[in-house]
């Protein structure tokens, strides 16, 4: 007994200490591989990589069209990867309770600490933390090891990283402590009623005093109140504060407060926590929707994922700060996460910067990939991840609503809105098109934006958000005057709005590839005038959602584009990312940017585009050139000649200015005008071929010491300093001092090099992109750039130059005498080489290599080919575009072949059965829009000797359609096809279309069309 009682003392006295938040990002060992017996202490892991989390292997790795994650995914590698890390246990930690905390791992996750199995959390997108007291207590050093299982592919509809790829931490507590995430607060009005768990590793009861203060933005106690209770285990105490006239958050003014929750012990104070939350009051009215504050507030909001193109899923805070603040200096208001929650400080940054947040959980409750959550763990874990996800983001005045769901489908839905209740009875529910009946709050993709649905919306309704509305495509830089449909117009499936061209016939032609080298006719890239979409453009959109009272917020898919979702939207391989952001994986703003700038912010602005270097336009065409602006009156200046003022319109095809304007070189000067006066003006000019590059930095520069990270733009620019929109000569990098690269991008939806620590990329239509990342302490960092510049296919230009520059990232320019020496007979050159000192002509076929000595050292080797086939093309205009299948080459078989011996077939090949009964082939469909009837169309050949064709069954999300489908003959199998027609039902999202054969005449499936 007086054992026991010293040993109860000794621990009480010793939990007197301040609890401690450790950053435990540094220094984990990874091997990217499964390693049987690793999470044992003795393991030997001195040949593992040491890195720091946050930490994404897969997109450190190389695009292939090989790699299991395939078009869905990516195409970058997954797997298995194990991580490791030894640490001493303080003194100070004995005898608290200590947890090591994850903010995400990607995905099937399994902790050791010493040897002992903590957990298993399957989930890719949750936080969760385990309790290490024992290891604490027992140990005077722990051993960590997480094995992280990525390995079943596709694990998602999109790209998801792998491993670590967010903070990780160390907690240590009293044993009177408040729990992780156990502070819930709550505001309406001036008053906040805050509930606080209490737990106690004591057998017997303590009287406890929690004391709660709470403090504005300026340091100033504003409320406080105490309340005392017997503590034994576990309660939860009530308090209720009032703020005299508290500062409302809100998107224009987000103020913040914080809690400070105290736990005493007498005058021992056990447990100190600071939770940030803002005063805010959300209504939802079924006529106009959402009111915050007492204003009535339109969602102008954006889809996202987790990924950030060459940072992939671990992204770093600065550059996830610099997102969300561009999305909101585009007039974006509110963010959708889908399909999944986002890391902890993406929450932070959105009440800090003032961004509203629709919270997503879920994609599928059911499988939707073939290895995603919802085909192994929705069902054993969805109530465990919804309760610590609410937990987790419930205090955020950002979240203004939750989403449990995309494009799926089941009764667990009423299970889940009942849950979110349970655990935040502040916030409405909703999902994407699931379960519709269950939810607060009415949200609806793609079929949102078909014509007509706002008719058939009852206006009794449930509250309205169109969770994905609009889908439209564009490529940065890319141009085209005809409209393009995604599954044409008119579509019995889509019911798109009309969208007429610009021009009777297509005046644009560069391209990535030619017809003939296209894999897949879907390979194409899309225009960004806003008019390439699936229903609706961008404009009309726009208005539909300013104009219709209960149209209470709308989520474009995307603001950023991103990686995966290539093969069924983009045909796949070599493209890699999906296009659909007004904001490039690169950070670059898309024209598309400047329309919702001109619609949904006050920051006088001018954008023109197209831009005016079209050296394969005949002179004299009239090409639309558009000016978006949010001032009073534009007026446009060619050569200096005004051409008039217009006004931009309300009305969606009014929402541009527009001029017509016969196509010779020059410059364009767009001026807007508020009240009279000129308040902004924009300039662009017609370039000449390229010979510099220009190095600026986006977003904030580097701090002054300590690791951090800067993103570098590179301009292709002529020799006058004007941007070459055509641009993609290869940048050569290096950083001089206390830094390195830690990835290159350009943008492009096509260009499959690898990101990771790169020395070198392509430029994408002028630009390119470096994140440079600096080491510990404060030395100078540095940026050399260089590049051999010149038009590639010399459509105007046979010069060549050679550009050096430098970059100070952190402290001044070093004294630097740099040479560059060169040959252009595909030698290695040296300092012996010819030096270079201006621009040169080369011929067509032609290799310029180059070498660059910085202070007497070689530090460079640079190389650039010249030739008809190096290059995007110039090819020939195209009036009509085609409507893509899925093909058949690019679906899953059974007793089946891919052939390529035929003709007039599209893709890259055709499939053909085997001549068995059983013989299969089968795609998976996603469908954007709302469930409904489509129709199924077959593009097969097949040629049954003494008889008219033969029959194939068709099966839909596992269930027949039709057990036997005539396919009449064609006239020679493999040269002649013909398109069989059937009628079948759509789910919302996932969907599978299988065909089978019902006899053994063999038959060829090339593609099939739903529309």
């Amino acid at each position: 007994m007086k054992v026991k009682i010293s040993v109860f003392l000794v621990l009480f006295s010793m939990s007197l200490a301040a609890q401690q938040r450790l950053n435990f990002d540094k220094d984990w060992k990874f091997i990217q591989q499964d390693v049987k017996g690793a999470e044992q202490v003795n393991w030997n892991d001195s040949s593992w990589r040491t890195l720091d989390v946050p930490h994404d292997w897969s997109i450190e790795g190389e695009y292939s069209e090989e790699n299991p994650m395939g078009g869905q995914c990516g195409y970058l590698p997954a797997g298995f990867g194990w991580y490791r890390k030894t640490i001493d246990v303080p003194k100070e930690w004995k005898g608290k309770h200590v947890e090591i905390s994850f903010d995400g791992v990607f995905m099937n996750s399994t902790v050791w600490a010493n040897g002992r199995e903590l957990g298993t959390r399957p989930y890719g997108w949750i936080s969760f933390n385990y309790d290490i007291t024992e290891e604490v207590t027992n140990s005077n050093k722990i051993t960590f090891a997480v094995r992280v299982d990525n390995n079943k592919q596709p694990a998602a509809r999109w790209y998801t990283g792998s491993g670590i790829y967010a903070h990780t931490w160390i907690e240590v507590k009293n044993n009177i402590h408040i729990p992780k995430d156990g502070i819930f607060i709550k505001t309406k009005g001036n008053k906040v009623t805050i509930e606080t768990e209490l737990n106690s590793k004591f057998s017997k009861a303590k009287k406890v005093q929690l004391a709660t203060s709470i403090i504005n933005n300026e340091g100033k106690v504003v409320a406080k109140t105490s309340k005392k209770v017997k503590l034994q285990n576990k309660d939860i105490l009530t308090q209720e504060l009032e703020i005299d006239n508290p500062k409302l958050w809100s998107v224009e003014a987000p103020d913040l407060y914080m809690v400070l929750s105290e736990v005493k012990v007498g005058k021992t104070v056990l447990h100190t926590e600071k939770t940030k939350f803002g005063v805010r009051d959300i209504e939802w009215k079924v006529e106009t929707g959402m009111w915050l504050n007492g204003k009535n507030v339109k969602l102008q909001g954006v889809c996202n994922h987790q990924d950030a193109g060459a940072l992939g899923a671990a992204v770093p805070d600065r550059i996830l700060r610099f997102r969300i603040k561009q999305l909101k200096d585009m007039g974006v208001n509110a963010i959708r996460t889908s399909h999944n929650p986002q890391t902890p400080i993406f929450y932070d940054l959105c009440d800090e910067l003032g961004m509203m947040v629709m919270d997503e959980i879920f994609d599928g409750w059911l499988k939707k990939a073939a290895n995603d959550y919802g085909a192994h763990s929705f069902n054993e874990w969805w109530k465990r991840d919804v309760t610590d996800w609410i937990k987790r983001d419930r205090n955020h005045p950002s979240i203004i609503i939750y989403s449990v769901g995309n494009e799926t489908h089941g009764e667990i839905g009423k299970d889940l809105v009942e849950t979110c209740h349970k655990l935040d009875n502040t916030r409405l529910v909703t999902s994407g098109h699931s379960s519709s009946e269950y939810m607060d709050v009415y949200g609806v993709n793609g079929h949102s934006e078909k014509m007509g649905f706002f008719d058939e919306l009852d206006e009794k309704g449930p509250f309205f958000i169109g969770t994905e509305n609009t889908h439209t495509w564009q490529v940065r830089g890319f141009y085209r005057t005809k409209t393009w449909f995604r599954d044409g117009f008119p579509s019995k499936k889509q019911r798109p709005y009309p969208l007429p061209d610009l021009t009777e016939k297509e005046v644009f032609s560069h391209d990535w590839t030619t017809n003939l080298n296209r894999q897949n006719p879907k390979q194409i890239f899309n225009s960004s005038y806003d008019n390439a979409m699936v229903r609706v453009s961008s404009r009309l959109n726009i208005e539909q959602l300013r104009d219709i009272p209960k149209y209470a917020g709308s989520f474009r898919w995307t603001g950023y584009d991103y990686i995966g979702e290539a093969s069924y939207v983009h045909g796949g391989w070599p493209f890699k990312s999906f296009m659909g952001g007004a904001i490039d994986i690169a950070n670059f703003e898309k024209d598309l940017f400047y329309l919702y700038q001109s619609q949904w912010t006050t920051k006088p602005m001018v954008h023109i585009l197209p831009h005016w270097t079209h050296p394969k336009v005949e002179l004299g065409t009239n090409i639309p050139v558009w000016v978006y602006s949010n001032c009073d009156k534009v007026e446009l200046f060619f050569n200096g000649t005004s051409l008039g003022k217009q006004k931009p319109g309300l009305a969606w095809d009014k929402m541009q200015c527009q001029w017509m304007i016969p196509w010779k070189p020059g410059e364009l000067k767009a001026v807007g005008y508020k009240n009279g006066k000129a308040v902004s003006e924009k300039i662009i000019r017609t370039a000449n071929a390229p010979s510099k590059i220009k190095l600026t930095v986006d977003g904030e520069p580097l701090n002054s010491k300590g690791k951090d990270i800067v993103q570098v733009r590179v301009t292709t620019t002529d020799k006058d300093g004007e941007m070459y929109p055509y641009g993609e000569n290869r940048t050569y990098f290096k950083v001089l001092g206390a830094g390195k690269i830690k990835a290159l991008d350009n943008g492009s939806p096509v260009d499959v090099e690898k990101h990771f620590e790169a020395e070198n990329r392509i430029a994408f239509y002028g630009l390119t992109r470096a994140y440079i990342e600096s080491f510990e302490g404060n030395e100078p960092v540095t940026l050399l750039a260089s590049c051999i510049l010149g038009e590639k296919k010399q459509i105007t230009s046979n010069k060549v130059s050679i550009d050096t520059q430098l970059l100070a990232l952190r402290g001044k320019l070093p004294k630097t005498k740099i040479e560059v020496f060169y040959t252009v007979d595909g030698s290695t050159p040296t300092i012996k080489s010819k030096k270079y000192s201006q621009s040169f002509s080369v011929e067509l076929g032609t290799t310029v290599k180059a070498l660059v000595v910085l202070n007497g050292k070689e530090v460079q080797q640079l190389e650039e080919k010249f030739a008809k086939i190096e290059g995007f093309v110039w090819n020939e205009i195209q009036n009509e575009y085609i409507i893509a299948g899925e093909q058949a080459e690019d679906a899953k078989l059974m007793d089946a072949q891919i052939s390529k011996k035929g003709a007039k077939f599209n893709g890259k090949g055709f499939v053909k059965f085997d001549k068995k009964i059983g013989a299969s082939i089968e795609w998976y469909q996603e469908n954007d829009g709302g469930a409904g009837e489509a129709d199924l169309y077959i593009r097969y050949s097949s040629k049954v000797d003494g008889k008219g064709g033969t029959y194939i069954k068709v099966i839909v999300n596992d269930e027949v359609v039709n057990d036997k489908l005539f396919l009449r003959n064609t006239r020679n199998q493999g040269g002649r096809w013909n398109k069989a027609k059937q009628s079948i039902q759509l789910k919302r999202g996932a969907n599978t279309v299988k065909l089978v054969s019902v006899g053994n005449s063999g038959v060829y499936i090339d593609e099939i069309l739903i529309n």
